[in-house]
């Protein structure tokens, strides 16, 4: 992830806000041109957001309807705890608790089949959640890379493997719950892979606004915002994701981070060698 990172900040930074401006200039003064970029960037950035606080307040809402779940079906609390005690403590009347334990064994038999398929329809509610959440995530993803690749395909190529890397954890996101429900490997695996679909369909989106029929002043401002929405994901998911992982120390996430910038850079450079 951290890799990844280094890639699409450095493209956006360095490539893709300048190539905005540059399609600016073209109709503009240079002192609007550099604005425009600059208001485009930032355009992305609060899109990004905005669909970010979206996917993050559906997880919330699942989440909270899980911790719900888990309380109600919890057999460790509740009238099951209360009969257990009441049979340790039982001096006189042994005979007629054990009768109790017993019916109440029958009721946690039935009660732990009810709640292994409300447990089963939570994960397949929390898959079906989390697959639209990524949805919605990856369609910039996908009209960012169609972008890079419309102006460069050497930057473009870097660009969709560091967002095919990232979208790993998100797959598994989608199939864990999936298989944990139906125990299907392969509905968890094909399921996993359909959400990732949405990114061709953004990138599809983004050849409406950014052809050789469109104006300068829309590539310019696909450019821009695309530069923006690339930085909000890298700043906002990825290091911070990468920084916490567990047992992974700071140097090499740093170390990752930057070998991501000098493989974008050297693919950029190598492009303008080759270029002139």
């Amino acid at each position: 992830m951290s890799f990844s990172s280094g890639v699409m900040i450095y493209v956006s930074l360095v490539e893709v806000i300048s190539v905005a401006n540059e399609y600016f200039a073209k109709t503009n003064s240079a002192e609007f041109a550099y604005a425009l970029a600059t208001l485009s960037f930032f355009s992305g950035v609060l899109v990004m957001a905005l669909v970010d606080q979206i996917v993050h307040q559906i997880f919330e809402r699942v989440t909270q309807k899980s911790k719900e779940d888990h309380h109600v079906l919890n057999p460790a609390s509740g009238r099951g705890k209360e009969v257990d005690l009441s049979c340790l403590h039982a001096t006189e009347e042994q005979g007629l608790c054990r009768a109790d334990c017993t019916l109440h064994d029958d009721d946690g038999a039935a009660i732990a089949a009810v709640a292994g398929i409300i447990e089963k329809r939570r994960l397949l509610t929390m898959a079906a959640v989390v697959s639209a959440a990524i949805v919605l995530h990856n369609i910039p993803e996908g009209m960012a890379t169609y972008v890079a690749s419309f102006h460069s395909v050497t930057a473009g190529l870097p660009l969709a493997g560091a967002i095919a890397i990232h979208n790993i954890p998100e797959g598994l996101a989608v199939a864990m719950p999936i298989y944990h429900a139906t125990k299907s490997k392969c509905r968890a695996v094909a399921l996993g892979t359909l959400s990732g679909m949405s990114e061709p369909v953004g990138a599809v989106l983004a050849s409406f606004v950014a052809n050789e029929d469109s104006s300068q002043g829309a590539f310019g401002g696909m450019f821009g915002m695309t530069a923006g929405m690339m930085s909000y994901v890298c700043v906002s998911e990825l290091l911070p994701a990468a920084y916490g992982e567990k047992g992974v120390r700071v140097g090499l996430v740093t170390f990752a981070f930057f070998c991501g910038c000098g493989v974008m850079a050297l693919s950029l450079v190598v492009e303008k060698f080759a270029l002139s």
